[in-house]
């Protein structure tokens, strides 16, 4: 596992083209922005799990909320 510093402001790039930002950091939290190309899930750990055990997959095309 490669650990790495960043300050607000500051990226990580994956592979030239995922771009993480590191937004905010406050109270124990951090706050990422992700940038990757639509083919490429991206997705938080507990809900890449579910959506592993769910039978349904999951629908990338339609906004959330958007129902």
């Amino acid at each position: 596992m490669l650990v790495l510093t960043r300050k607000c402001g500051e990226e990580i790039v994956i592979d030239g083209g995922i771009r993480i930002q590191v937004l905010e950091s406050k109270g124990g939290r951090v706050r990422l922005g992700i940038s990757a190309p639509r083919d490429v899930l991206v997705a938080r750990s507990e809900v890449y799990s579910s959506a592993r055990v769910n039978t349904s997959p999951i629908d990338l095309e339609t906004p959330l909320g958007a129902a």
